[in-house]
């Protein structure tokens, strides 16, 4: 996946463009593009670089929105993240899950499994993962540090756990498999029109400050939680559309927080429901999320003293005596749901999940809400609606359906895969560095493989968290990662897993980059210097109660 220029943007006039790189847009050009159409697709940022990389890493059927009787969304999230395991093997993993019940809870166990039956119906699952009930007994023996006062029982049931930057990115890999042009770090400043209607955009491209204009028939405006933003470069356009709410995590070890379930239970200062959730990462947990309005700066998102001290409630609360502190978290991390605003003044846990299609007076088509396990069905959607505008507008015929429910995502294609393996399992190479390269890139590991091969110092280490050469090198030139922040935080994953995000080897990563994007010793050093500054922003001071902003 090569970054398009903007002098190779211009040579063109695209059938869609694309505004937003998170998964809104990834599904919405993959789906365009396996349609037969000249897609295009501009990320202001790094992709993912917003909501995209910053959820709870679920792929779930929604259980708790049973409660408000959103059974047509449950049940397409339910069969979504079924079909993930076909699209994206590699990134789908099933786990346990306990929602959990105490004395005074609303749901009761009777209620709860009556809920889990329609899940189970709504996702139609293989008996092995049909949901069970608990009583207390059963469950302390499984989970021995929960909190027993007045624990019932629980419904144990299954959801998946996913990386959801590389699953967004693999898709936009997927649609320029399909013939996308893509880049990132390009940021749209305004619209062209021709005779009232929307035609294209200004563009800047935040890398050489080089500006331009793309064209295309049809605009859409898939950017999540600047879809208004977006929206109102449209003269005449001031309406808002979207009620952000801002969802914080934080990361904790297991052995300071011993859990082997991901749990849902209720926040014992507002009764939310949250959940700890063990990581891919066998040796941590995340818990989470926070669920509240936010109206600040979007391009600045971070926990707050607030935030922590209501996640640290809620993990002393689930494992007593533990007595958590800011000096157990590994690391933070936040983001915001692009929420469509509701008529009323639902509180923000209440608001739904669910997305709208709109089309402005001057024809921006634009999609907001949703989530991240519906995302594939958004992306048909709204190309669905820009087919419809591009018939009527220009009278485009014989478009085909769309065919993403059968084509793997980039890494996810079964043949691929077991040819990774295979060649992988034929190297000296070690088993962590091998299950690494599997686990995050799956089928694409080969191409990585294929590197070392040629040319062996491909295998270096990096300096530790068994990070080589070959994926260093593959993330610039396959994967369009620019900077290493974008390595850091949405290649390699290293970002929210380790307390230090990985900076003991950002030297050795920078100066591979350095190589390949022609930086200078001064650039690479303020590589080096933002991506700390990232991290200290979403860290807790080791010894401190003062959280770094």
């Amino acid at each position: 996946m090569e970054r398009t220029t903007i002098a190779q943007f211009a040579n063109e006039t695209y059938d869609i463009l694309v505004i937003g790189g998170g998964i809104t847009g990834a599904v919405t050009a993959r789906d365009a593009a396996l349609r037969g159409l000249k897609v295009a697709l501009v990320e202001k940022n790094d992709f993912a670089w917003g909501t995209s990389s910053r959820s709870t890493k679920l792929l779930h059927g929604g259980l708790r929105y049973l409660e408000s009787f959103e059974f047509r969304m449950v049940r397409e999230a339910c069969r979504e993240r079924e079909l993930m395991l076909k699209l994206a093997p590699h990134l789908s993993h099933p786990r346990p899950f306990m929602y959990l019940q105490y004395d005074g809870y609303p749901e009761g166990l009777f209620k709860l499994n009556l809920g889990l039956t329609f899940y189970d119906f709504f996702s139609g699952a293989p008996s092995i993962r049909r949901h069970k009930m608990y009583k207390a007994k059963k469950l302390r023996e499984m989970e021995p540090h929960l909190n027993s006062d007045g624990l019932k029982g629980c419904g144990y049931y299954y959801d998946f756990l996913t990386d959801d930057a590389r699953l967004t990115i693999e898709t936009i890999k997927g649609a320029a498999v399909g013939g996308a042009h893509i880049s990132n770090y390009m940021e749209v400043t305004g619209f062209t029109e021709n005779n009232g209607r929307i035609n294209g955009v200004e563009i800047k491209d935040v890398l050489s400050n080089e500006v331009g204009t793309i064209s295309a028939k049809q605009v859409i405006n898939t950017t999540g939680p600047w879809v208004d933003t977006v929206r109102h470069l449209e003269q005449g356009v001031g309406d808002v559309r979207l009620r952000p709410t801002k969802g914080v995590h934080i990361v904790l070890s297991k052995e300071d927080f011993p859990l082997n379930h991901a749990v849902f239970l209720r926040a014992p200062g507002d009764n939310r429901v949250v959940w700890p959730i063990p990581a891919l990462d066998g040796d941590l947990v995340y818990v989470g999320t926070t669920d509240t309005d936010y109206d600040g700066p979007l391009d600045n998102v971070t926990a707050t003293d607030e935030d922590i001290d209501y996640l640290l409630d809620v993990a002393n609360h689930t494992i007593p005596g533990r007595n958590l502190t800011r000096d157990h978290i590994i690391a933070t991390w936040a983001g915001l749901r692009p929420l469509i605003a509701p008529e009323d003044s639902r509180n923000a846990s209440a608001v739904s999940r669910e997305h709208e299609i709109f089309v402005s007076p001057k024809g921006l088509l634009t999609i907001g809400g949703g989530k991240l396990t519906t995302a594939r069905v958004m992306g048909l959607q709204v190309v669905d609606k820009a087919v419809e505008l591009l018939g009527q507008t220009f009278g485009m015929k014989d478009i085909p359906a769309s065919n993403t429910h059968e084509v793997p995502v980039s890494g996810g294609a079964a043949g691929q895969t077991y040819a990774a393996k295979s060649k992988l399992a034929s190297m000296n190479l070690p088993e962590a560095v091998k299950e690494r390269l599997l686990s995050l890139y799956g089928g694409n590991a080969l191409l990585m493989a294929e590197m070392i091969e040629s040319d062996p110092s491909c295998a270096d280490d990096m300096g530790g968290y068994d990070v080589i050469r070959a994926e260093v090198i593959y993330a610039v030139k396959y994967e369009m990662s620019r900077t290493i922040t974008d390595f850091f935080t949405r290649r390699a994953s290293l970002f929210y897993w380790r307390r230090d995000g990985g900076l003991s080897i950002a030297s050795s990563v920078a100066d591979e980059m350095a190589k390949h994007l022609g930086w200078s010793a001064e650039q690479t050093g303020k590589e080096i210097d933002s991506y700390s500054n990232w991290v200290a922003a979403n860290r807790c001071a080791p010894g401190t109660n003062d959280f770094a902003n």
